[in-house]
């Protein structure tokens, strides 16, 4: 047991300090050519030059985005697959991104939160994309959590019906995009449902790294023994002392907070909640304790990765940190589900 411990740490120790590594080497990779030693200096005394505003607020503005918003689906798809026992579970299958998205797509066509100049959104208000993207994933939540309870769905139904739900939520935002008559508008609302992290501001992404670090990663670490007690049933973890009930309520509400950031900020990011927990779990095991952080890592990696793969493989168009994760991930899924069918969760 101590050396399974042991073990675990290691890997999340080098995990860690391979995220360190990715993050110069991104910073490396681009259009515009930037030497180690110009990085190296720039990184510790910033000078104003055009390579310092290349290095502070276009790439690494990205990455720590990336790792931020990377972490918190990492945990968030984690903590959902252990609270109804199915790994297919995640904000993005239970459809909270496309909830989010609808909601900052009525914040822009509507609300006029936004718009789009030169393949540029310039966001006016992010503070009522964000609101409303949180309050169609809590609708999103009710609507599961309904299910759930008064419909008396077994955990495998559940997740069918929110990826039905989740195409209902893409039909009311084609249809608004199909009648709505202001292209520019529908132009910015089709744009943004790609993900780019490059359009994240700092003062956004201050928001987003308050959130995380003060409430939604601490919760999800906090909460690590309670998952592990809930996955043994509902029974062992009344036993201990836990609402399974309130856990599942409190653990859905981070997580389409969590959500509703990461898509009113950068948009639709998906796969990362769900590939993120099944490398981790393959890596230390099922134990939340060492789960979870090492799927907050993974999804910062995932992340980071894909976005730096987007705009250095053909270079200079830049693809979407959004697209390259739904390609990325969907053959590594497949792939880890059948691989790690031997400690998938029963319904």
């Amino acid at each position: 047991m101590k050396n399974s411990s042991h073990k675990k740490q290691l890997i999340l120790l080098l995990l860690i300090i391979f995220t360190i590594f990715l993050i110069p080497i991104s910073i490396w990779l681009g259009y515009y050519k930037i030497s180690i030693i110009d990085i190296i200096r720039i990184i510790f005394m910033s000078d104003g030059s055009p390579i310092s505003t290349i290095i502070w607020d276009l790439r690494f503005r990205r990455i720590l985005a990336a790792i931020i918003i990377g972490a918190i689906l990492g945990g968030a798809g984690t903590a959902i697959q252990a609270t109804m026992r199915n790994p297919l579970a995640s904000p993005f299958t239970f459809g909270l991104s496309f909830a989010a998205s609808l909601g900052v797509a009525i914040a822009l066509l509507i609300l006029q939160g936004g718009l789009i100049q030169r393949y540029q959104i310039y966001v006016y208000n992010p503070f009522i994309i964000a609101i409303c993207a949180f309050i169609f994933s809590l609708i999103q939540v009710l609507i599961i959590l309904l299910l759930a309870y008064k419909a008396g769905l077994s955990a495998g139904s559940l997740v069918l019906s929110a990826i039905a739900i989740s195409f209902a939520y893409q039909a009311i935002l084609y249809l608004l995009q199909y009648f709505y008559l202001n292209e520019i508008l529908v132009s910015t609302v089709v744009f943004w449902t790609f993900g780019d992290l490059g359009r994240i501001s700092w003062e956004e992404l201050k928001l987003v790294s308050i959130v995380s670090i003060v409430l939604i990663i601490p919760y999800f670490i906090y909460k690590s023994i309670d998952y592990d007690l809930i996955l043994g049933g509902d029974e062992l973890a009344k036993s201990s002392g836990i609402s399974p009930e309130r856990l599942r309520i409190e653990t859905t509400i981070i997580a389409a907070l969590g959500t509703a950031l990461a898509t009113s900020f950068v948009g639709v990011i998906g796969f990362v909640c769900l590939v993120a927990p099944h490398i981790a779990r393959l890596l230390v095991g099922g134990g939340h304790r060492y789960l979870m952080p090492t799927s907050m890592i993974m999804g910062s990696i995932i992340l980071m990765l894909s976005d730096t793969i987007g705009r250095t493989i053909i270079s200079p168009t830049i693809i979407p940190v959004g697209i390259m994760t739904s390609l990325l991930g969907v053959p590594i899924l497949v792939y880890l589900l059948i691989k790690s069918g031997r400690y998938g969760y029963r319904d």
